[in-house]
């Protein structure tokens, strides 16, 4: 239950973080303006493939949902 409760909060986060980039009009950075950075370059494209191995290895293959 509390590892759901921690994914939930950091997919929150990470909306309001877009959100919030995205009504200031420039004055922050979008997540996604960093992800599309970051994968003009090799090094960028293997730290994004690793993220998304870690999460998916984390969220998919080790949690279930409590049911």
């Amino acid at each position: 239950m509390t590892v759901t409760i921690i994914w939930l909060m950091l997919i929150g986060i990470g909306i309001a973080i877009e959100l919030y980039s995205r009504r200031t009009g420039g004055r922050w950075t979008s997540l996604a303006s960093i992800v599309s950075s970051l994968w003009t370059r090799l090094p960028g494209r293997l730290l994004l493939v690793g993220i998304w191995a870690f999460v998916g290895w984390h969220v998919f293959a080790r949690y279930t949902l409590p049911g």
